[in-house]
């Protein structure tokens, strides 16, 4: 998929367009990539409509082949020189030494294969492209005056590599979203038997809100599993039984210590946790579990409220 491109064809040839595209893009076959379903969205006008002109470069950089699907000998053969090239970009010295350089080439090859071979070849050279272009600025780790750290300070390692390539996944992971967003809803036709099943299925959500809260009401139990906290806030927001939150200082500090443990626990990236032992409590990485910390907090604050109030329950249940 060399060109992401607003097709102007006939309206016939963009209904069989979209209608191939449906069958692949919401019902595709078992064991279909992500990667698969991106180049087939590719071909989607309204998802070339829908994003910006460097949009539709990081999208389409991340339909070529990805690196685990390069042979470690072509590999090699590509990233040496790539490697060089963005050198140059960026202004960074190439060490005189040629084993210097060498042992460089050989331990950036180690990381792209170990930590980042779903992306592609493409992808490593737009995002040093983009970086310097300042594209990547609100991902990037920040300096003491605020300003995005996408220096390399003449080290062109690993951990540079590494802070430049987690910011590009960032904005890469943004435009996919923006993408799929962008997908027109699939045509389908309701059957009863499905409007039957979408009833229950709401009325299961409606039941378990309610299970929810006269378990805390009477036993003073809170305990929910993560979908029940979605389901839970989102009943009490449209309900107007609780307000949106926005995390606090405190909230941050808990999540950060959260990040820290699940580090020392083994779990996640090296190279995300050292973007956010190095930023703190202010990473950005921490935000969707700052939610989750605010999110929870409000819903048991609801809940004392309704019950100081003497709420009927039943009056905010939307039973269909």
């Amino acid at each position: 998929m060399e060109k992401l491109t607003e097709k102007t064809g006939s309206t016939q040839e963009l209904q069989i367009v979209n209608k191939q595209n449906e069958i692949s893009i919401y019902n595709p076959q078992p064991g279909t990539k992500a990667i698969d379903l991106r180049r087939k969205m590719a071909e989607v006008p309204e998802v070339a409509k829908a994003l910006t002109q460097i949009e539709k470069v990081v999208f389409i950089s991340s339909t070529k082949k990805q690196i685990a699907d390069i042979d470690d000998k072509t590999l090699v053969e590509k990233t040496k020189p790539m490697f060089k090239y963005i050198c140059l970009d960026i202004g960074c010295k190439i060490p005189n030494d040629p084993e210097d350089w060498q042992y460089i080439c050989a331990r950036l090859f180690t990381i792209l294969k170990r930590y980042y071979n779903q992306m592609t070849l493409a992808d490593v050279k737009l995002a040093f492209e983009l970086s310097v272009a300042g594209e990547l600025d609100e991902f990037l780790p920040r300096l003491a005056n605020g300003q995005a750290d996408k220096n390399h300070y003449q080290q062109f390692n690993a951990e540079y590599f590494g802070k430049i390539l987690n910011a590009f996944k960032q904005k890469q992971s943004r435009v996919f979203v923006k993408a799929q967003n962008a997908l027109p809803a699939p045509e389908k036709n309701t059957t009863p038997e499905e409007i039957e099943q979408l009833r229950k299925n709401h009325n299961d959500v409606v039941d378990c809100c309610k299970m929810i809260f006269l378990r805390y009401k009477y036993f003073g139990k809170f305990e929910l599993t993560g979908l029940e906290y979605m389901f839970v806030f989102d009943w009490l927001l449209k309900s107007n039984l609780a307000d949106e939150v926005k995390g606090t200082q405190e909230d941050r500090q808990r999540a950060f210590s959260l990040y820290l443990k699940r580090i020392g626990s083994g779990m996640g990236s090296r190279w995300d946790a050292v973007q956010v032992r190095r930023e703190g409590t202010e990473s950005t990485k921490l935000d969707f579990t700052v939610f989750e910390i605010a999110r929870d907090k409000e819903i048991r604050a609801a809940f004392d409220r309704m019950i100081d109030e003497g709420i009927y329950i039943n009056d905010y249940l939307d039973y269909k």
